[in-house]
């Protein structure tokens, strides 16, 4: 605006952890929530993943509106895996490797939306 950039939150990454933990914290201050600025630092955190190879995860628990950032994140992000993909079969490892999202993460989201089912 016309007095300049202002901050609208931050992240703390995690660059060694034992836990497979991509990000520690993220912060969206007030009056910025809801604004999609939470899901532009989820992406990056996951870019930053991908950059060093590795899958990742946030580090739990998370916050009431952290898990409705990230399972929206996640969803959002593995569809558009499926959509876009050129294969005749994918495994969730591949989707795991595509996006950076650790393997039980992808399993779980693909559970909330009713594409795939744990049967003993």
């Amino acid at each position: 605006d016309e007095r300049g950039c202002h901050p609208v939150g931050y992240f703390s990454k995690e660059k060694h952890s034992e836990e497979g933990y991509n990000l520690a914290c993220i912060l969206m201050f007030p009056s910025y929530q809801r604004k999609g600025y939470g899901k532009l630092l989820i992406n990056f955190s996951y870019e930053l993943t991908k950059k060093e190879n590795k899958v990742g995860t946030p580090e739990r628990p998370l916050s009431d509106l952290g898990a409705v950032s990230y399972y929206s994140y996640w969803t959002y992000t593995i569809l558009n895996v499926l959509k876009t993909y050129k294969g005749d079969c994918i495994s969730v490892k591949d989707i795991a490797d595509i996006t950076a999202i650790r393997q039980q993460d992808v399993i779980s989201t693909l559970q909330r939306v009713n594409m795939i089912q744990y049967q003993k």
